[in-house]
């Protein structure tokens, strides 16, 4: 449930009707639930039409939207933050519909919206920024700026390990050193 709830609102961001997606189960004993399901998917998307043309998006544009969306969903933040809520929706125990649709929006809206930020800018809006120190700084954008941050860095200072007295190696002899009974 909660990732139809994740899925929906990562489509309303980035201008895809939301209706175009639908997550329904039903089990092998239900067939005609199944059919009525896909049914019904299957007019509504009939009436939206293809995709990106009730939504007045051409087709680069919509490619560009749509992998927006897989980068949003890819990101870190977003999958930690999906996954904690989905902790802690289990952990209070209200499953139904509305309450998860309500957690996830009300949890997600804010890394979604920072995932495709983030995208857009790093496509040629605004450099993103890091924050260090509390002061922010250009992201480096070339793999070599990356590279070069990383070097400039001072690498942690170790402790000395802490020297063991080296116990004196014991040789073994070819002859064993087992007595015989008599």
């Amino acid at each position: 449930m909660g990732m139809n709830a994740l899925v929906f609102n990562v489509l309303k961001e980035i201008g895809i009707n939301p209706a175009r997606f639908s997550l329904q189960w039903a089990s092998a004993a239900e067939a005609p639930r199944f059919v009525k399901l896909i049914t019904e998917f299957t007019g509504k998307i009939k009436e939206l039409g293809p995709l990106g043309e009730s939504e007045g998006i051409g087709p680069e544009e919509l490619q560009a939207r749509l992998e927006k969306g897989l980068s949003a969903v890819s990101s870190r933040k977003v999958r930690m933050v999906y996954g904690n809520t989905a902790k802690s929706i289990r952990k209070e125990g209200i499953f139904t519909q509305e309450y998860i649709n309500g957690v996830i929006e009300e949890k997600l809206s804010k890394a979604i919206t920072g995932a495709l930020t983030a995208e857009a800018e790093e496509e040629g809006g605004e450099p993103a920024t890091e924050k260090k120190a509390g002061k922010d700084k250009p992201a480096p954008e070339t793999k070599k700026e990356k590279e070069k941050e990383t070097r400039e860095k001072p690498a942690p200072k170790e402790k000395p390990a802490a020297k063991k007295a080296a116990a004196p190696k014991k040789k073994i002899g070819k002859k064993s050193a087992i007595k015989k009974k008599k």
